[in-house]
């Protein structure tokens, strides 16, 4: 019989180099990993309270001299647990969700381990020491192994790394303090906002942050841990949390839903569009947090524990399905109450612009995303339905055409489809009606207020809007309506001046001669000339243009006008 023999190398290298900062952070992480575990197994239920692991960052910035020491009360590297530090991809550890390869991660981030472990075997203490290297053979050298006298009750192992290896590690290892601790925090957020982990200090160049504490200390309420029963994923666990805003200050949007897969969070991502509410709470500074585990998940994470082996659609659907969950339970009096504000926006907004008014408020609410609060997210939703609409009822009137033009046979029920199809046409008449009837309205209230006087001058004259505002108002200005380049500007209101060009565009406002008729030299700029054949301004057909109309615009409530300058006057000229 032969046993195959491992290339530790050529396996250290194969494995994947980071990209991320977070990536980087991971053999630390599975450094500390190990030292939760060491510590559950120390001390029992009572981990939590008497476990303790210290990460100590010397130099972060410099990737020659860094110097990271992982220091634990654990049960050290007793032998059965150093014969699986001794043996590659380990099933050790298979039932905690362990792979077996944090260690072949350290080979391939740091140039120097050293570790030193203090346990018990069979009732006698002793400490192990060794340095740990990336060779072909002899991973393990300077290994000593010393008693310890009955004094020296403590076990716990300490690992220690210097130098950063390779050029990945080299450029992407975070360098500032914040972003060490802000990686801390999230890669371990499940242990930390659950309160399932001893207390662990982060110390950078003598700055400790302690956790969890600081992420505990952003917990407002915790809403019970839930079970999501999924016919695709199985039985998922979801613990939901409402945290203080600053929970989710390191991380995209407001709301997270952390996936986690054997005690560790894989991926976190937003939910902010799926269940809709922003900040919420007394005083408008709570969000969510949401920790989802389950045999689906443990089954289905790399061997680095650093995303999942399946499709981001499947990732999709699970964030899909817990938020509905989070929605109907974990915050629903919060979701009710937000769900009511937007319908009366909706209310409002139909009633504003009835067109949209095709069905119900409650109905149009449904059809727009979880998060939209604003008339303009309203009709950016409602819009593509709107136009499908009408589509289809055209279709139907077509059809309902072709059928009497036909020879085919005229249905039971078409009457009432003809019925239903003259119904849906005028209600979406009076909806569009209505909606130019506002519109017009709204412009008629605001030439009400622009004609009227601003203010009265210290002198008892009176002061109004400028000449140009009242101009600008009601047509754009320096530019043709036929003008191709310009169709967005020359948007206008004439029908204020005459019902019959409401839909002119054959029209030059505050443009000189010269750019209106050829061989014109004059620099005169009529206020408004149209010349549009369509609304009884010229002959029918082909006929040359007789007759246009000038429109001159004056300062609101000027009458002291002489000769020269009066509107007919200048009309003449």
């Amino acid at each position: 019989m032969t046993t195959m023999r491992g290339d530790i190398v050529n396996r250290v290298k194969r494995l994947p180099k980071p990209s991320l900062a977070a990536e980087a952070l991971q053999p630390v992480f599975e450094a500390v990993s190990n030292s939760l575990h060491a510590v559950e197994d120390a001390f029992g239920e009572q981990y939590q309270d008497r476990g303790a692991i210290t990460v100590t960052i010397r130099n972060p910035r410099a990737p020659d001299d860094i110097e990271i020491i992982v220091d634990d009360n654990g049960v050290g590297l007793e032998p059965v647990r150093f014969e699986a530090f001794c043996t590659t991809d380990t099933d050790y550890k298979i039932s905690r969700g362990g792979k077996g390869v944090g260690r072949l991660l350290w080979l391939d981030a740091f140039e120097s381990i050293k570790v030193v472990s203090v346990c018990r075997d069979q009732g006698n203490l002793f400490r192990r020491s060794f340095t740990f290297r990336l060779e072909t053979q002899d991973q393990i050298t300077d290994e000593v192994i010393e008693p310890l006298g009955a004094a020296a009750a403590n076990t716990g192992t300490a690992i220690t790394f210097r130098g950063l290896r390779g050029t990945a590690y080299r450029a992407k290892f975070p360098s500032q303090n914040a972003t060490i601790v802000k990686h801390f925090g999230s890669h371990f957020f499940a242990d930390f906002i659950m309160g399932r982990s001893p207390t662990v200090i982060v110390d950078i160049e003598s700055n400790a942050t302690t956790f969890p504490a600081e992420i505990q200390n952003l917990r407002i309420e915790d809403r019970g841990v839930a079970t999501v029963e999924s016919g695709e994923f199985g039985t998922l666990s979801l613990a939901n949390f409402v945290c203080h805003k600053a929970a989710s200050a390191n991380f995209d949007g407001l709301h997270q839903m952390h996936l986690v897969a054997n005690g560790r969070t894989v991926t976190t991502r937003k939910i902010d569009g799926l269940i809709g509410i922003g900040r919420f709470g007394p005083n408008g500074d709570s969000v969510y947090h949401g920790c989802v585990t389950g045999d689906f998940l443990d089954e289905r994470v790399n061997q680095e524990r650093t995303q999942f082996n399946f499709d981001e659609s499947i990732v999709e659907e699970i964030l899909r399905e817990c938020s509905d969950h989070v929605r109907s339970n974990a915050i629903h009096e919060e979701i009710t109450e937000f769900d009511n504000q937007r319908l009366g926006t909706m209310q409002e907004f139909v009633q504003e612009y009835p067109s949209f008014g095709f069905e119900e408020a409650l109905e149009l609410l449904a059809r727009t995303p979880k998060n939209a609060v604003k008339p303009e997210q309203f009709a950016q939703a409602l819009i593509p339905i709107r136009i499908r609409r009408d589509k289809e009822r055209n279709e139907t009137i077509q059809k309902i055409v072709s059928q009497l033009g036909g020879n085919e046979d005229v249905p039971a029920d078409f009457a009432e489809a003809v019925r239903k199809a003259a119904d849906d046409i005028r209600a979406e008449e009076q909806r569009q009606l209505t909606e130019y009837v506002l519109r017009r309205k709204t412009v008629l209230d605001v030439m009400d207020v622009l004609i009227r006087r601003i203010r009265e001058r210290e002198d008892g004259s009176q002061e109004f809007h400028l000449e140009e505002t009242l101009h600008q108002f009601i047509c754009p200005m320096k530019l043709r309506g036929d003008d191709p380049a310009k169709v967005e500007r020359a948007d206008h209101d004439l029908w204020i001046i005459d019902e019959r060009l409401t839909f002119t565009k054959y029209f030059a406002s505050d443009v000189p001669f010269t750019q209106l008729v050829e061989g014109d030299a004059s620099t005169k700029r009529p206020d408004l000339l149209i010349y549009d054949r369509l609304h009884g301004l010229g002959a029918e057909g082909e006929d040359p243009l007789k007759r246009v109309m000038l429109v001159e615009f004056k300062h609101p409530g000027r009458k002291d006008y002489d000769e020269r300058y009066t509107p007919m006057s200048q009309i003449s000229e």
